[in-house]
């Protein structure tokens, strides 16, 4: 597998994001920043190319001539002398795009070539004319923009080094998304008109669900697939925040090597959709971008709250909210270029450099996310309950109200406020996307998806589509444990009869009832925890309770106030039950391996 070579599976230490500002690069800055990496027990870095840093337009390199090329070239060199990986964001800042792209593969609407452009890319520093954003919604525009690349210098990394091709969130305007063919596609599909239906987005929620689920599709087909296979063919992996898109995005994290979460501009909770993923597919790592606004965002030129200033108490509180939700790879967010003699800071990340506040303390914090992401990564996601992800109920409707919006959300459909139900954290349950229930079998008394099993699922959707209804009468016809808690609807225009046909089968069949399946752990108040299990051996990541449901922005100096705190619990693993007492320190979570062990607590 190629992914066995990746030095982020060869170690748990974590990443950092290293911002590399368009401008004059002296090969003794990049020396000196890397041995600061080595020796602040970092396991490697991605390199993300933004704007110039100010009063430096239009020095330096190009992006992509040959100077830019020997910089990426000497990088990737001293990364491997001191045992570093060397990750590259596959561009200039997000989503892809480039001066260089030809028009007719740019981003397309209803009403022609979209207007969104990138203006603070690397190439800003070099030219007047504002980057299109690609077409991503056309793997023949994606191809180009590969091929391009990989011609001028990411082909020849590849080669050079185990990495991974990151591609950053969607952040492609998603109002009139377009591709060439749509109206043929959608006419076929759904049997009426959407060009004569165009409203952006459509006001007709059942117009609105068709759209969004031609698109869906599209950016499955036409992007997220044959990147992953991009990359796998140009010898490196992908890791992909596949959040933001207008997709299925469980099915879309399903597609890459490495799915990749972000935390706090997303809840932690928000991780499960990328853990679920890997969990299902056999993925051995869920990274995470963590750490980016945790005390709020402002728009450059503007200095977010806190900056230099962080607490470690506070980054430890998020970087364990994460772990509780399947997480076992830290991605700092993250470091400017930034050297003694010049230093910088970047405005939407924590500070990371020798004149920040966390210089101090970041050996010691990093070891310890390093001890835990060890924990997170023995043997396999553990769990006994899949719920059916309400992706429908998402689509069904539009933007979100106004005291939910943050700078990452403003729709429903951007799957921020789906959390589930504390009533089911006892059995760890996973997302289950519905593009997998077609390959869902039931084997007496489990279910089997690839090679996972479960002992149940669980449906609480107010809408589920024909297909899916579908999938689940099959199972239960065989005696599958299939949970509903409420009875959905159909959601598009097109409306089936055999959908109440089937709808009145299974409500005609003996309930399930959610008491039939053991749980993993219960407890006396609610717990965000993770579990592993590597053989007879049960690791379990469970975060202080006063580090559940964090938001944001985080409060300054929040970590102060998560006190020593003792809660009572019952683990059920296998045939026994464990009494559990979980002594919570302060500012601490804990890692308990069963055979009830405690044995590491956090301090």
């Amino acid at each position: 597998m190629l992914i066995n070579n990746h030095p982020m599976l060869a170690t748990s230490k974590p990443y950092a994001r290293w911002w590399w500002f368009s401008g004059a690069i002296a090969y003794g800055q990049i020396d000196e920043q890397l041995s600061w990496f080595s020796s602040h027990g970092f396991g490697g870095v991605e390199i993300a190319w933004v704007y110039p840093y100010e009063g430096k337009r239009g020095e330096g390199p190009k992006f992509l001539d040959e100077e830019f090329q020997a910089l990426l070239h000497y990088t990737q060199e001293g990364c491997s002398e001191r045992g570093l990986g060397c990750d590259l964001t596959f561009g200039t800042l997000w989503p892809f795009n480039g001066t260089f792209i030809p028009k007719e593969y740019s981003s397309k609407t209803f009403d022609g070539y979209s207007t969104q452009t990138v203006d603070r890319s690397w190439e800003a520093g070099n030219t007047q004319t504002p980057a299109k954003v690609l077409d991503h919604l056309s793997k023949d525009a994606l191809h180009w923009y590969a091929e391009h690349l990989l011609s001028h210098g990411f082909g020849e990394a590849s080669k050079n080094s185990s990495l991974s091709f990151f591609c950053d969130s969607w952040e492609v305007e998603p109002d009139g998304l377009f591709y060439d063919g749509l109206f043929d596609d959608f006419e076929k599909r759904f049997g009426y008109s959407l060009e004569n239906n165009i409203i952006q987005p459509p006001a007709n929620a059942d117009i609105r669900f068709d759209y969004r689920t031609i698109i869906s599709d599209r950016v499955l087909s036409d992007f997220y697939k044959p990147y992953a296979s991009m990359c796998n063919k140009a010898g490196a992996l992908s890791r992909v925040q596949c959040h933001g898109a207008p997709t299925d995005v469980l099915a879309a994290y399903a597609l890459v090597d490495i799915p990749e979460s972000e935390t706090l501009l997303f809840d932690p909770d928000f991780s499960l959709l990328a853990a679920s993923a890997a969990a299902f597919h056999d993925k051995p790592i869920v990274s995470s971008e963590t750490f980016s606004c945790i005390y709020g965002w402002v728009p450059t030129p503007h200095t977010p709250p806190g900056l230099a200033d962080e607490q470690i108490r506070d980054l430890r509180c998020v970087a364990d909210a994460q772990f509780a939700w399947g997480v076992n790879r830290v991605v700092w967010h993250g470091k400017p270029f930034s050297t003694k003699g010049d230093p910088k800071k970047f405005y939407a990340s924590v500070h990371l450099g020798a004149d920040g506040r966390l210089e101090k303390d970041l050996n010691e914090f990093n070891a310890y996310l390093e001890t835990v992401s060890d924990y997170m990564s023995r043997g396999e996601t553990y769990s006994r309950l899949a719920v059916y992800f309400p992706l429908e109920d998402q689509w069904m409707k539009d933007r979100l109200p106004e005291e939910l919006r943050k700078p990452s959300s403003n729709f429903y459909w951007e799957l921020q406020e789906v959390h589930m139900d504390e009533e089911l954290l006892k059995y760890r349950p996973l997302w289950f996307s519905k593009e997998w229930l077609q390959d869902l079998v039931y084997e007496e008394p489990f279910f089997r998806y690839r090679n996972r099993r479960f002992e149940a699922i669980l449906v609480d959707s107010e809408w589920m589509v024909l297909d899916s209804l579908r999938a689940i009468a099959r199972l239960r016809r065989q005696g599958a444990p299939v949970i509903f808690r409420r009875w959905p609807k159909e959601p598009g225009v097109v409306k089936h009869e055999e959908y109440q046909g089937l709808l009145d089968e299974l409500k005609q069949q003996e309930e399930i009832k959610l008491t039939s399946i053991r749980p993993i752990l219960e407890s006396e108040q609610p717990l965000d925890y993770w579990c592993r299990k590597d053989g007879d051996d049960y690791y379990l990541f469970i975060a202080h309770p006063r580090m559940r449901k964090l938001r944001y922005p985080l409060e300054y100096g929040y970590g102060e106030r998560v006190e020593e705190l003792t809660v009572k619990a019952k683990f059920y693993g296998g045939k026994e039950e464990t009494d559990l007492k979980l002594e919570f320190k302060e500012r601490g979570s804990l890692v308990v391996r069963m055979r009830g062990e405690v044995t590491r607590g956090g301090e």
